[in-house]
Order: C-alpha cells, then structure tokens, then sequence
C-alpha cells in the first residue's frame, strides 16, 4: 500500500519594499523650490490642470450654497480625492526629467499605462471620501440641522452649537487627513514610475512617512497650509497651488527614493 507524500513546505518572500533616503530637516523648502522650476519651465500644461481642479472646486461651492453647512464637508471631500488627479503632473516631471515633449494627451496616457492600479487605487479613495462625507454629513445634522443661505449659515456656525460642529469637523477631519497623507503620500508616484505593486506601493508610503515624522510632519503642514489657503480664495488660488504642489510631490518622490534617473 502506497504511503501519502507529505505536503511539499510552502516558501513566502518577504515583500521587498523600495529603499528610502534620509531627509534634511528642510527638505521641503527645497520641493517646493524645484516644484516651482517645474511649474515655470511648463505654465500652459501646469495652468490648465490647476484651472480644472479650481473649477470642479468652484461648481461645488455654487451647487453647496443652497445648505452651506455642507460646503466644507464636499471640499474636504473633493480634497480627499485631489492626490489621483495629480498623476498627470507627476507625469510632466517625470517627462521633462527625461526631457521628452510634454503635451497633456501624452499626460493622460500614463493613467491608461497604469489603468489597474490606478483604478483599485481611486476605489480606495473613493471609499475613503464616501466615508467622510457621510461621517460629516451626520455630524453637520446633529449640531447645526437643516440652513438655508449664507446668512443663517454664519449666525449658526458663531452659536456655541456651530462652534462644536466646527471643532468636531476639524478633529475628526485633521485624523482623516493623516491617513490619507500616509496612504496616498508617496503611493501614486511609485506606481506611475513602475517600480512596484499598488498594495506594495500603499505600505511603503505608509512606512516612509512612519520612519521620518519630522520631514513628514513639515510637508504635511506645508501641504496642508496651502490648501487652506486654495479654500480661502474658494479654490481659485488652486489654479497655481495644485501644480505647484503636485510638482513638488514629484520631487519630494524622487528625494526620499534616491531617484536621480528615471527607467
């Protein structure tokens, strides 16, 4: 009577995750200094896509005015999902680093050359924004209830009712922040450059910022001071600030990975 082999033993590799470079305190000043090169060398491309990111933030004020206790919830929102559309000037730099032509058809072809991480990628943030606008949504009807017009809105939001919705909107929404800085940080460049998985590229964003709190921390705040101010100007002044941030992001990549040649 033949005897049963044993089951052959199952080997995993560890996930190899790119190796990451330590950062100078001020590193950001210097992103944002390249991120700038890169909007002046290219300021029609760079114009257009902030002028479209300024727009869809402009037609969601107007279509918000109607319940403005809502607005700040569809622009953190709308925020939330900001870092996908960024691949196409992520694509720019990379582009002119290879000094190749630069037009924003050849752009936009970078999202078809990484439709499936892209896509599983824009899932997450999708899940993620639905999540905190039905999250706000409900903290917006418990403090505040149902406004109509801007005045109502103000007179609401200086009661203490409002003052605790603004609190509660910001505690929550500053921890919300910090998960999708993490995730989303360094995740889309390292999968539009093809050196890794999505879920590969996800970890490895998430431990690059964990290793490096203080850079990290500085970026984000720079990252996070500008966009306050994009929302101050009811997203026009994101007719500049998108590009030049998604440039120096590209940069901000290519320092922390040691990147000085593309493939």
């Amino acid at each position: 009577m033949a005897t049963a082999r044993p089951p052959e033993p199952v080997y995993y590799e560890p996930v190899r995750l790119p190796a990451r470079r330590t950062l100078p305190r001020d590193a950001a000043q210097q992103w944002l200094i390249t991120g700038w090169d890169y909007f002046r060398q290219h300021p029609v491309v760079s114009t257009t896509y902030g002028t479209v990111f300024a727009l869809i933030g402009l037609a969601i004020t107007w279509l918000g005015l109607a319940q403005p206790q809502f607005i700040l919830t569809f622009w953190t929102g709308f925020l939330l999902v900001g870092p996908l559309l960024a691949i196409g000037l992520y694509r720019v730099a990379q582009l002119h680093d290879r000094g190749e032509t630069i037009s924003l058809a050849t752009c936009w072809s970078s999202v078809r050359s990484r439709l499936g991480p892209t896509a599983l990628f824009s899932l997450l943030l999708t899940l993620i924004m639905v999540a905190w606008i039905r999250f706000s949504t409900l903290i917006a009807a418990i403090y505040v209830g149902n406004i109509t017009g801007t005045s109502s809105f103000i007179n609401a939001m200086a009661s203490p009712e409002g003052v605790g919705f603004l609190l509660v909107l910001v505690g929550v929404g500053g921890v919300f922040a910090a998960i999708m800085f993490a995730l989303t940080a360094w995740s889309l460049p390292t999968i539009l450059d093809g050196r890794t998985d999505l879920g590969t590229a996800v970890v490895t964003s998430v431990k690059a910022t964990m290793e490096q709190p203080l850079p990290m921390l500085t970026w984000g705040a720079v990252v996070g001071g500008l966009t306050i101010v994009g929302m101050l100007t009811l997203f026009v002044g994101f007719a500049v600030i998108f590009p030049w941030l998604g440039y120096a992001t590209w940069a901000a990549y290519k320092d922390l990975f040691g990147i000085t040649e593309n493939p």
